[in-house]
């Protein structure tokens, strides 16, 4: 393994059952302070009192791109492919870490889009146009597809109505490149007869949120529900990411309320690092608790789900 592989890759395997679950790393992205992105219109001094009460940092907002892959028997089901070369300084690592947990791009059978934001389909494409993925095929709910490919899309509801605009011609560009290959399945199908999708509207129109079942094992991915800890104190605060801002609070507090109650095992594209854990309350206000490792030289975790814990 090359010096450039040992620095820039990441994975945890999840032994399931038929499944092995994979969350590989893109690297990271970074906003420089919290606001207006995260808590638009939000008295700047709550913020930092509430940054300051979750341990972040009260300067600058980084979060990871992290990454699912799925292996089901020779399927190997990538869910979303990270920043690619759009950002080479933090981001891209995608393949570096598919690399280290075994897998290769020609062996990728499937890719699942989550949504179309460029961290999350900015890896399909390289810099000249061709599949990084190429033996791939394609799939993205109706509903997303018909946004980002109708006359105009809507930003209006958002808290920054002209900041989703710039991403509409790679978005076009990508799922022009890939309309062969792609699929529109409808949310709330099955994927592959191990995914569930499901509604998660706000963030963007077709945004879905996933669980993947191996018999009695499950884990939900929230997908951009939760960019930072701070959602999940305070979820009504939102972020200008949401294309529908109102919408996108519904649904953090909706989803919130049910994994507490359901104590489901989560995991994230954007919670730290590698975003797997379980949403508590204490005194109605929620927060994230992850997944304790007890085992710094082990890369592999284990489901159990009976006793709601990895």
């Amino acid at each position: 393994m090359d010096q450039k592989l040992k620095r820039d890759h990441g994975f945890i395997h999840i032994p399931c059952n038929e499944l092995d679950i994979f969350i590989l790393s893109d690297g990271y992205f970074g906003i420089g302070y919290h606001q207006p992105i995260l808590a638009p219109g939000i008295p700047q001094n709550l913020v930092k009192d509430e940054l300051r009460n979750l341990y972040l940092s009260e300067s600058y907002y980084e979060a990871p791109i992290n990454v699912m892959l799925i292996k089901k028997g020779d399927r190997n089901i990538l869910v979303d492919t990270g920043e690619g070369f759009h950002d080479e300084e933090n981001a891209g690592k995608l393949v570096y870490s598919l690399t280290a947990a075994g897998f290769t791009p020609e062996s990728v059978t499937d890719i699942l889009i989550t949504h179309a934001h460029r961290d999350h389909i900015g890896g399909i494409l390289s810099k000249n146009g061709d599949f990084v993925f190429p033996n791939a095929h394609y799939y993205i709910s109706s509903q997303e597809f018909e946004f980002w490919t109708s006359d105009e899309p809507d930003f209006q509801k958002s808290k920054n109505p002209e900041g989703g605009k710039p991403s509409i011609p790679l978005v076009r560009k990508v799922l022009s490149a890939i309309n062969s290959r792609l699929t529109k399945f409808e949310i709330g199908d099955q994927l592959f007869s191990c995914i569930q999708t499901k509604a998660a509207p706000g963030h963007t129109p077709g945004h879905i949120i996933y669980t993947v079942n191996d018999g009695d094992l499950s884990i939900t991915n929230v997908v951009d529900l939760f960019h930072s800890p701070l959602l999940i104190a305070k979820p009504h605060w939102g972020t200008q990411w949401d294309i529908d801002f109102a919408t996108g609070v519904e649904t953090r507090k909706k989803v919130l309320e049910n994994c507490y109650q359901n104590r489901t095992l989560i995991c994230s594209a954007h919670l730290p690092w590698p975003g797997i854990g379980y949403i508590n309350k204490v005194n109605d206000q929620f927060q994230w608790i992850p997944k304790v490792y007890n085992d710094p030289f082990s890369i592999n975790l284990k489901i159990d789900q009976k006793a709601g814990t990895v």
